[in-house]
């Protein structure tokens, strides 16, 4: 199994990563026995199923080359959604001021239109992965 980490950071001490780890495990995360590839500490699930390094943030257990590219693609998305969001706390500051011009706002909406069509692609790629795991079927069973 191959571990993808979504960002890299700053190395961390190792009395910061116990103590980020037992945060994870007190609120409900539980230890994997995988390590984040790129600073070998363990993994934990948490209770919503996301995958995190104490260090490194979200990670993604991926097992062949498709889902490789598919968190490439996610994680893209994600680092452009930051990108635009730091753009609009610009402008939304530039608004605040007298400096703000009819340009600003018209720029604050194709921005917008662009968070939109972000969330859109990852809907559909949410939907396209449900779409492709395969259900397990519950039966019932009646008594006789």
């Amino acid at each position: 199994m191959v571990v993808w980490c979504q960002t890299m950071t700053q190395q961390i001490d190792r009395n910061a990563i116990v103590k980020r780890a037992t945060e994870l495990l007190r609120g409900g995360a539980t230890m994997l026995a995988e390590a984040c590839p790129l600073c070998n500490s363990p993994l934990f699930k948490l209770p919503s199923g996301e995958v995190v390094c104490p260090i490194h943030g979200r990670v993604m257990l991926v097992k062949t080359e498709e889902e490789v590219s598919e968190a490439n693609v996610l994680s893209t998305l994600t680092e452009l959604e930051k990108s635009i969001t730091n753009k609009l706390n610009m402008y939304v500051n530039k608004l605040k001021s007298s400096e703000a011009e009819f340009e600003d706002a018209r720029n604050v909406i194709a921005w917008l239109d662009a968070l939109e069509r972000i969330e859109k692609i990852k809907r559909l790629l949410s939907k396209t992965k449900q779409l492709e795991t395969p259900q397990t079927s519950t039966r019932k069973t009646s008594k006789k």
